[in-house]
This record gives structure tokens, C-alpha cells and sequence, in this order.
């Protein structure tokens, strides 16, 4: 087989086009890893203080100790959605 057909067979731009097209979803996901990465330190962070500082306490502990904390945030959104509307649903306004 002559070189020039081998040549002429694969060529940088097709090469190119075809190494590209590969794995794209890999890709997508593992340029996502950084901001993933950022997005977890800090519950990671604080799941292993907590189990550091508390060496009696067990993931069930923790777990019971963050949905209280949630439990206590969206009891507070939720009266204060109750409180700023007004009977007729509309905000109240102070006057």
C-alpha cells in the first residue's frame, strides 16, 4: 500500500473531528468536577469536624442534628410566608 493513501485515509482535521466527537459525556462531566468538588467541601468539611469533635456520636446523631437545623429554617420561612400575607392574599403593608 502506497503512504500517500494512508495518508490521504486519516487526516489531522478528520483525526481531530473524530477525537472530538468521542466520549462527550465523560468530557462534560469531568469539566464539572471542580465546581462539584467546591459545591461539596464544605459538608464534607463539616461532617468530618463533626464526627472529630464528637467521637461518641454516630451518623445518625449527625444526620438528627442537621434536619433539626433544616426543620428550625423552614419553620421560619414558613411563618414568615404567614405572616407577611394577609388575609385576602395579598402582602400586608404596614400603616
Amino acid at each position: 500500500m502506497p503512504i500517500t493513501y494512508l495518508m490521504e485515509e486519516r487526516k489531522p482535521e478528520k483525526m481531530y473531528q473524530e477525537i472530538n466527537e468521542e466520549d462527550t459525556e465523560i468530557k462534560k462531566w469531568n469539566q464539572a468536577i471542580i465546581p462539584k468538588a467546591i459545591l461539596l467541601f464544605p459538608l464534607i468539611a463539616f461532617i468530618l469536624t463533626f464526627l472529630k469533635i464528637n467521637t461518641d456520636k454516630s451518623i445518625i446523631d449527625l444526620l438528627g442534628f442537621v434536619s433539626i437545623g433544616f426543620l428550625l429554617i423552614f419553620g421560619g420561612i414558613f411563618l414568615n410566608y404567614l405572616i407577611s400575607k394577609g388575609s385576602d392574599g395579598k402582602i400586608c403593608s404596614h400603616k
